[in-house]
């Protein structure tokens, strides 16, 4: 623990850009209070510390100098160990989105500060919010439902309010949107989105940093900036392959959906032939989706046989390449076979 509670103050006034006088107006208290505490000639009164606390946008943990320990790490990826062993029930898929969430509920209430494990049940609850709408998922338990939902709404907002993390945060936004969208609370969910960084002032944090970080390292230095770059562009690409072909292939004509598919598919072909700009955790991911999505289109058109040509040349593909373990093809296998919709 960091216990220098004056220089945290301080450090955290500075990152929101409040001066000591705006500082103590928002608090109020005078701008002499502040200069002690920043100083440590004085120390503010227990009442002052949640306080402080919100108004800096942090926790009291960060404010009191707490920080999380490798074993919150490691503790966290033995959570995900677990809810990974869940993910690979697809005999149900909604029952077992809605027993991940309960685990991850409980090991919440366990560990409510290690906001790793609190943005991944937000994000397990966003993703029940769809079979709950979607699929009719407890609805001979509606307030169970709306228990549910109502709690990782909160989860999510104590991450915005509270985490330092600005990934985090964004995370936690869309998976607010989504819960949102699923309720069919469409302006909250609208708020959530439109705090989301955009691609529409082509003002990109992760381009304009090619730039600084050639001129103050030079050229060599900037490839490794633009694999990074790419991988994670490659990440955005996904997941927009993601849902336009899930939203075609489910709702578009057949020769739309079909089209769509060997479009985005030529891209996947022109971009992955850089195996340094492909994220390997999310290809198997994004591979699976599409060609799922393409197979439900044949199968929604009765064309049965063309169908089942997608889903042997990608399980023929996804065994050639190695791109499950053996325990995940098995799933991902049953998955297809049986045409059981998976988020």
């Amino acid at each position: 623990m960091e216990n220098n509670l004056g220089a945290n103050i301080r450090l955290f006034r500075k990152n929101k850009g409040f001066t000591q006088e705006e500082l103590a107006g928002m608090l109020g208290v005078t701008p002499q209070a502040v200069s002690r505490w920043e100083s440590e000639a004085g120390l503010p009164d227990v009442s002052m510390i949640v306080p402080i606390a919100q108004t800096l946008g942090i926790t009291t943990d960060a404010l009191l100098g707490y920080r999380l320990q490798s074993g919150d790490e490691h503790f966290a990826e033995k959570v995900f160990a677990k809810v990974r062993e869940y993910d690979l029930d697809v005999a149900d898929p909604a029952q077992s989105a809605l027993r991940t969430c309960e685990y991850l509920a409980d090991e919440v209430g366990k560990n409510p500060m290690n906001y790793t494990i609190v943005l991944k049940y937000v994000q397990r609850v966003a993703g029940l919010s769809y079979y709950i709408d979607m699929q009719g998922l407890l609805a001979d338990d509606p307030k169970r439902a709306e228990s549910i939902l109502d709690d990782g709404i909160r989860k999510g907002l104590n991450i915005i309010r509270y985490c330092n993390d600005v990934k985090k945060v964004n995370k936690a936004h869309y998976a607010l949107a989504w819960i949102y969208i699923h309720r069919k609370d469409f302006d909250n969910a609208r708020e959530h989105v439109n705090v989301l960084p955009a691609l529409e002032g082509h003002t990109i944090r992760e381009e304009i940093n090619q730039s600084l970080v050639f001129f103050e390292k030079g050229f060599e230095t900037v490839k490794d900036s633009v694999a990074q770059f790419n991988c994670r562009l490659f990440d955005v690409l996904a997941q927009q392959i993601q849902t336009i072909t899930t939203y075609y292939c489910y709702n578009g004509t057949l020769d739309e959906a079909i089209e769509l598919c060997d479009w985005c598919e030529a891209v996947l072909v022109a971009y992955t032939s850089k195996p340094e700009f492909t994220d390997n955790e999310v290809f198997p991911w994004l591979l699976k989706k599409f060609n799922f999505n393409k197979m439900s289109a044949y199968q929604r058109f009765g064309r049965t046989e063309k169908a089942k040509e997608v889903c042997e040349n990608f399980l023929a593909e996804a065994r050639t390449k190695s791109l499950y373990s053996e325990e995940e093809y098995k799933s991902v296998e049953k998955e297809f076979r049986e045409q059981i919709y998976i988020l």
